[in-house]
């Protein structure tokens, strides 16, 4: 039987459980295997002021693995970069690409490299943009024998779901998981410490993206087509 791989790509913990861990739980159901790269370590986005940045590391990288195991991730692939800093360079795209090549996902999710309408301070953060361009090139990166050559080969990814999209074009209705999905970012206690207050607020501003349903996760979906010679 054919292994089935989906890699979501995140530039801190907590960014996949915003975006899409309801869909990636149902490609899940429907036998994929899932790993998740995420690519800093979230320490500065914390909200305790008095504990150190090692602290705050471990902290953050538990609160992933529970959400992680909470959709059924396979594993997850920690970059280690410092958070707020994540530069875009041939560094990050080489271990993108070698990672894609070994994992040889069918299909990746990660933020939109096209969203840079900068009306979002949060949305439009500078790791989130950074990762997303480093991922749409390193898809690329992943089909060529020349740029990164290694043992594993070239692997074409088929398709991309970009979340954080202004330009959606499939939905998926999660009105009947919307708890599932508060359940998973309740993983992430140093983010949201009176988390019944932020999911009034996620209910009230965040999860209706959609003119279809109540609630749903949107995406910006490409095909990565192979051009024929």
């Amino acid at each position: 039987m054919k292994r089935k791989v989906i890699v979501a790509v995140g530039a801190h913990p907590d960014d996949i459980e915003f975006g899409c861990p309801v869909t990636l739980s149902n490609y899940k159901e429907d036998g994929y295997e899932i790993h998740y790269i995420v690519a800093t370590n979230g320490e500065n986005g914390f909200k305790v002021k008095s504990l150190s940045s090692k602290e705050r590391i471990d902290i953050r990288k538990k609160e992933q693995l529970i959400a992680a195991r909470k959709v059924g991730v396979k594993e997850v692939h920690f970059l280690g970069y410092k958070d707020g800093f994540l530069d875009y360079d041939d560094i990050l795209r080489e271990k993108l690409t070698l990672l894609f090549k070994e994992l040889k996902p069918e299909i990746v999710f990660s933020f939109d490299p096209a969203n840079m309408g900068f009306d979002n301070i949060n949305l439009n953060h500078r790791d989130h943009r950074n990762i997303s361009v480093a991922v749409f090139d390193a898809v690329f990166a992943a089909k060529n024998d020349f740029i990164y050559p290694d043992k594993k080969g070239l692997h074409r990814i088929e398709k991309l779901f970009f979340f954080g999209t202004h330009k959606p074009n499939y939905e998926v209705d999660i009105t009947d998981k919307l708890e599932f999905k508060l359940d998973v970012l309740s993983s992430f206690n140093s983010q949201f410490p009176n988390f019944d207050n932020f999911a009034n607020f996620f209910k009230e501003h965040i999860g209706r993206d959609s003119e279809k349903y109540k609630y749903a996760e949107v995406f910006r979906v490409v095909d990565v087509v192979q051009i024929s010679y």
